[in-house]
């Protein structure tokens, strides 16, 4: 995979996979940064998962958690206060997006912030390993906070890993590129990888065992059918979570519509 990823426009789709879409966004107020829901129910997932971490549990020991694609969400800022509440330091909460506006906002928002209670902000392409290893500094991280920005990263286009670009690619994604080529004989050395395989795995280095990655998604199958995932990560769990109810006619009938938490653990 070439150092720097392609932008491919789709007629008529937003630019999701466009850091400048979302700098616009974000620079004009277009976005409320709310996606799907608040995102309380992952602030309880999260929590509860760390409550249960055992070294976590003596003195001067705070969580590390990755928070992927923040934008300008409030989700980080109620995390950051839960940490708070249960004495933990904020600046183990890492931040990262890659629009610089997002994170021109979020770095502001921190300055005035005493240290200890701030948390930190990066950019970085979760898909470009030159910009995902920059976070290595901050890891290992104890749980992975992802407020649908799988669901952002699944609507980008397929990922094509060749083996002549090895020396540019996470060490976990060049070994499955490499076990890939191995097994079927590849004449033309390269891997398709989704979008969200290519997440997964760039996202190895930063984690250790039992890691969890939490998220609240659109989709019913986000993580299914994905087999490089599948040899890092193991699905843990499915929740169905009732969408909120938009502004609809009193006399209309509408469906129940349900987003998802999943819950996957480092293997």
């Amino acid at each position: 995979m070439a150092p720097h990823r392609t932008h491919y426009k789709t007629t008529g789709a937003p630019d999701y996979d466009s850091p400048e879409f979302w700098d616009h966004r974000f620079a004009t107020g277009r976005d409320v940064g709310e996606w799907l829901n608040s995102g309380h129910v992952l602030i309880d997932a999260v929590l509860s998962d760390l409550h249960q971490r055992t070294h976590l549990h003596s003195p001067g020991h705070s969580p590390r958690v990755l928070h992927l694609g923040p934008g300008v969400s409030r989700l980080g800022q109620r995390l950051r206060d839960a940490f708070l509440e249960q004495r933990w330091s904020a600046d183990g909460i890492l931040n990262v997006d890659f629009s610089s506006e997002a994170v021109r906002i979020g770095q502001n928002a921190e300055r005035d912030i005493p240290p200890g209670h701030a948390m930190h902000w990066r950019r970085a392409d979760l898909l470009l390993w030159d910009h995902v290893a920059t976070l290595t500094p901050f890891a290992p991280f104890d749980v992975i906070l992802d407020k649908s920005t799988s669901d952002a990263i699944a609507t980008f286009s397929g990922c094509e890993v060749s083996a002549f670009d090895l020396p540019e690619l996470c060490p976990i994604v060049r070994e499955v590129a490499q076990d890939d080529d191995n097994d079927n004989d590849n004449d033309n050395g390269t891997t398709i990888l989704s979008p969200v395989e290519l997440l997964a795995l760039n996202l190895i280095p930063l984690t250790r065992k039992d890691t969890t990655w939490i998220t609240l998604s659109y989709s019913t199958l986000r993580f299914d059918r994905l087999p490089a995932l599948d040899k890092y990560w193991t699905l843990r769990s499915r929740t169905s979570l009732k969408a909120p109810a938009g502004p609809v006619s009193s006399s209309a009938h509408t469906p129940d519509v349900f987003h998802w938490v999943y819950i996957l653990d480092r293997k």
